[in-house]
């Protein structure tokens, strides 16, 4: 047999008197403390204020996230760019190497090559080479240059005789400022 428990049955206590609900009497320092007033010490943030923190927060978090994102990205598009470029130079380089090989396909362009290069010469034909472009006769060494006999060389090391041969073959050519090419 169940026995259900509630006030005055079946219990062996006695019923505590509940005391009376009481009127509500409104108090003026009670409501004063639950309500927050312009001298309590603690102030609520507004609303948009934590809308506005929060936003920044977010903005700070995805700069932080998307900004090594971003430079790998850049650096792939400069990297793209430049691979481009090199391609284009590739590129015209094979056009004018496919131009050239088209020219020495031509009988008369590789004739002109082997006249000038090898200098190659036709059966019956004279191959004439100057030396001299003045024409002059040169019976003395030019100016600043000894005559060399063995016995200038004879008494020196070898690394003396190279630097005198480079001296020597140097002496009496014009002075250029590296700009011409023959």
């Amino acid at each position: 047999m169940a026995t259900t428990r509630g006030p005055g049955r079946g219990s062996s206590r006695p019923a505590a008197k509940r005391p009376a609900p009481r009127a509500k009497a409104a108090s003026a320092p009670r409501t004063a403390a639950r309500t927050p007033s312009a001298t309590s010490p603690r102030r609520q943030t507004p609303p948009h204020l934590w809308r506005l923190g929060a936003l920044i927060v977010l903005i700070g978090f995805l700069a932080l996230f998307l900004t090594p994102t971003l430079r790998g990205y850049l650096d792939q598009r400069a990297a793209i760019s430049k691979a481009e470029q090199q391609i284009a130079a590739e590129k015209e380089d094979i056009a004018a190497i496919e131009a050239e090989l088209e020219r020495w396909e031509d009988d008369a362009y590789v004739e002109q090559q082997a006249r000038e290069r090898l200098r190659f010469v036709k059966p019956g034909e004279v191959a004439f080479t100057i030396l001299d472009d003045t024409g002059e006769q040169l019976s003395e060494p030019l100016p600043g240059i000894t005559p060399l006999t063995q016995d200038t060389y004879a008494h020196r090391p070898w690394f003396g005789q190279v630097w005198e041969s480079v001296v020597t073959a140097n002496e009496g050519l014009p002075e250029t400022d590296g700009t011409e090419r023959p």
